[in-house]
């Protein structure tokens, strides 16, 4: 099925060019603003992208204002002056203090002197910008302060998203650090927020993610203070939580994942229970308080409790310790995460030390966060020379990685070799990663390459704001070959490493944070094949990973590199296999409950019901809809397993969610009986569980009610079926139900636009797992639909895998494009009145 980009996405800007029409600065000091002859420039403060500001005194009341002057020529579209009042005026409806809001809107034109320019007027605060204090190593700014400012943040946003403002342009230089002097109580640094309506009125990006550019901003502060890790262990802590959690959280619009996506007010309320959840936990120590803490990978802080609760009963697993190029993919939360750290040399060093008995290859963990933060809606500049400045930071990010871990476990495990073989190896390493070494006596360690290595990161990164600008210099980057080149010189250089390879694992390298521009770039890096190192990428799901490189090379699925679907593993994988890994993660979590759980197995909590029968449960919901038996109840810890499409995530949060629902731990002590949840119990929260799945995606920003409203038509169509239609079967004496829970192609569709875009989402969203191997009745190879697991019960299916939907390209069209008419031309009705039965989903 032929696809668009990955990562097209419209929230994608240009990127952002330092403007060269900015007029004068010294023509405006000490003049008077035309219009105001009370208003004079006084002195100039700093200059942007689009616009110089100044200070400047209201004589009649002494007060100090400050003018922005932009030129007309940077304003987006021209337009009058009204229309520009309006946008930086729009924030005059917020309440909060925090907001630096704009007094007045002025023409200043003096064609004699090419001076055309629009002045705002905002208050005057005295201080620096949030960017400024960051820079400054004595300005104080703490782990407390970026909680505080933060906080601040968050607040605002929650004001703006009730009265649905955006502010479009948040970064660290539009926050104004206030100092107070006379303080006696809480920080003595105050925020103020400006330049709302600016980026709307300039011809620069147009307005971005808010809640994204918060995370950038709270990314900023944290490596303010990175090169020093907090040592209070409640600084510690907190500042751990801020990296690895709300960062995430800030930057993840995926409602079907996260709860606090977009969401102010969760995400504040989370940040205020910070200094109680570190009191209440063991300093240094990561406890569970019930076996459902922990949901993701990231908020798991303590690496022997990760090793605790990972399971290597993972399916896959073999196929990620192939050496093999690799993609992994699939619904979120199925643990991709989870099996990367665990399999990586420093998590191994932790728990274990990682003895050399044990140790099968290099693996070196790598998340793309920073990566985000570093190239955010990167697009390819058309100067070939600023290429490879993304290689060069993810060289010497991934580097710099690789000799730190190594040189942990080599010092240990080989101290001889290890201190002998050094100066040597990392003078070559100087020379295959293109660097000088420093004049200093220990140049030649991997210390010294460790530190350079991560200098020569923030370049790129800051080499990366000149990428457009053909005037400026951008120093040395190194090529796609650098890397595999020094991890040869390592494994040539210790005996030790001749049998055993590396293993990069880039987890979350997805589109559209990481862009397809950036991911065509970095992938004449990450496809490489050699015999001593190897890539194992994570993405979300197979549309959100480009398959080719910014030379046009394309990179076939197969050959280049192995691509598993851990949602199609699931739906293909023996029954036995998905139930053992399922109950497997659940004895771990039950075990490590600090209190201790009051059962140790998913038989007693959730009972077996191994002779379920999906013919038989197609019957009972055919004869329930007649009116004709009782409804069918889902229960049992294999009905747990069948939901599964490798989201594990959303099994262990049910799970919870039936153990809230009967009185918690102590109920489930006080019962007597098998299964402690009762089954009624279980099969209410299940159905809620898959109704509620359904409903997140109506939060998702692009295209979410419409999403629902494709599912809804094709689960729609998938019950009538099963209602009116029969499957044939020569091996059943009665007739058995049709199970559709598929969407099966008579032929390849060739989509695009709008149908294109929507099938892109369902796939990226996993509301359907893709199988590429499907062969149509036609006898065409084309990619089946399978119905995510979770969403079943909802529309009242069966988890049989047998029947499918089959559909014309041009019907497949239609149910992108508009489902209502699909589902009014493909839902079967009743022989007897010609009319769709009366039923609910919600309560079937």
């Amino acid at each position: 099925m032929s696809r668009g980009k990955a990562g097209d996405d419209s929230r994608v800007q240009a990127p952002l060019i330092m403007r060269a029409n900015l007029p004068d600065k010294e023509f405006f000091i000490g003049k008077a603003v035309p219009g105001r002859p009370d208003l004079t420039i006084t002195e100039y403060r700093k200059s942007g992208n689009n616009a110089h500001v100044f200070k400047a005194r209201l004589e009649r009341t002494g007060r100090d204002v400050a003018c922005k002057i932009i030129p007309r020529t940077n304003l987006a579209d021209g337009g009058s002056t009204e229309v520009w009042e309006d946008e930086v005026r729009k924030a005059d409806v917020l309440e909060n203090p925090v907001v630096v809001k704009c007094e007045g809107v002025i023409e200043w034109s003096v064609p004699e002197a090419s001076i055309d320019c629009i002045v705002l007027v905002f208050p005057f605060i005295e201080g620096l910008s949030l960017r400024e204090t960051l820079a400054d190593k004595n300005s104080g700014f703490n782990v407390a302060e970026i909680q505080s400012c933060l906080e601040t943040l968050l607040e605002l946003l929650a004001e703006m998203t009730e009265l649905g403002i955006s502010h479009g342009d948040l970064h660290t230089g539009n926050i104004l650090v206030e100092r107070r002097r006379f303080t006696l109580r809480g920080s003595p640094f105050a925020f103020r927020v400006t330049d709302f309506g600016v980026a709307d009125m300039t011809s620069g990006p147009g307005p971005r993610n808010d809640f994204h550019q918060v995370g950038a901003i709270l990314h900023e502060m944290l490596r303010a203070v990175d090169f020093q890790i907090p040592a209070a262990p409640n600084d510690k802590f907190i500042f751990l939580q801020l990296r690895d959690v709300f960062i995430r959280w800030l930057t993840d619009d995926d409602p079907t994942r996260n709860a606090y996506a977009n969401q102010a007010v969760l995400l504040f309320e989370q940040l205020r229970l910070l200094p109680a959840k570190f009191r209440s936990s063991d300093i240094g120590k990561t406890e569970m308080t019930s076996p459902f803490d922990f949901l993701s990978c990231e908020q798991i802080g303590d690496a022997s409790l990760l090793e605790a609760l990972y399971s290597n009963r993972f399916l896959g697993i073999d196929v990620v310790r192939a050496r093999n190029n690799m993609v992994l993919t699939g619904p979120r939360g199925c643990g991709k995460s989870t099996v990367f750290k665990s399999l990586s040399l420093p998590h191994r060093l932790k728990v274990n030390g990682a003895p050399p008995e044990t140790v099968q290859f290099i693996g070196i963990y790598y998340r793309c966060d920073d990566l985000y933060f570093a190239f955010p809606n990167y697009k390819q500049p058309e100067r070939r020379e600023a290429w490879d400045i993304p290689l060069h930071f993810v060289t010497a990010t991934l580097l710099a990685q690789l000799f730190e871990d190594f040189a942990e476990w080599g010092e240990k495990h080989f101290a001889d070799e290890f201190f002998r073989t050094q100066p040597a190896v990392c003078a070559r390493l100087w020379s295959e990663i293109g660097l000088p070494p420093p004049s200093q006596p220990n140049a030649f360690s991997f210390s010294t390459l460790v530190r350079v290595l991560h200098k020569e990161r923030t370049k790129a990164a800051e080499r990366q704001k000149f990428a457009h600008s053909a005037n400026r210099g951008l120093g040395y980057n190194c090529g796609a070959g650098v890397l595999t080149k020094a991890c040869e010189a390592l494994s040539e250089a210790f005996s030790f490493l001749r049998e055993r390879p590396i293993y990069f694992f880039v987890d979350d390298y997805s589109s559209p944070k990481i862009s397809a521009d950036l991911q065509r770039n970095l992938n004449r890096l990450l496809t490489q094949r050699t015999s001593f190192c190897f890539f194992k990428i994570s993405t979300e799901s197979p549309v959100s990973f480009e398959r080719e490189d910014i030379d046009g090379k394309h990179y076939p699925e197969g050959r280049e590199f192995e691509m598993l679907n851990l949602g199609l593993d699931f739906l293909k994988a023996r029954d036995d296999l998905k139930l053992g890994f399922v109950e497997d993660v659940f004895e771990r979590r039950f075990a490590k409950a600090a209190e201790g759980f009051p059962v140790g197995f998913l038989d007693e909590l959730l009972g077996s019901n191994k002779g379920q029968s999906q013919n038989d449960h197609a019957r009972l919901i055919r004869q329930s809809a007649l009116n004709q038996g009782p409804k069918l109840v889902l229960w049992g810890k294999e009905t747990l397993s069948q939901l599964c499409s490798g989201d594990i995530h959303y099994l262990i949060g049910l799970v919870r969610d039936m153990v809230i629902s009967v009185g918690g731990d102590a109920e489930i002590q006080k019962s007597t009986t098998t299964p402690r949840v009762p089954k009624d119990v279980q099969n209410r929260e299940i159905r809620t569980a898959a109704g509620a799945f359904l409903n997140s995606l109506t939060g998702i920003v692009k295209h979410g009610d419409r999403l629902k409203r494709i599912v809804e038509a094709f689960g729609t169509v998938a019950y009538t079926h099963l209602l009116y239609q029969d499957s044939p079967n020569q091996n059943e004496r009665e007739s058995i139900p049709k199970q559709a829970t598929r969407i099966e192609p008579l032929q390849e569709p060739k989509l695009g636009g709008d149908a294109e875009c929507m099938y892109n989402e369902l796939l990226r969203y996993s509301v359907f797992i893709e199988d590429v191997r499907g062969k149509s009745r036609r006898g065409h190879v084309v990619a089946r639909l399978y119905l995510r697991r979770l969403l079943i019960p909802h529309f009242n299916l069966t988890f049989s895998t047998r029947d499918s939907i089959e559909l014309e390209p041009t019907q497949i069209e239609v149910l992108l494009n508009d489902p209502e008419t699909f589902l009014k031309a493909k839902r079967l009705k009743a022989v007897s009145d010609n009319e769709h039965p009366t039923f609910d989903f919600e309560s079937a």
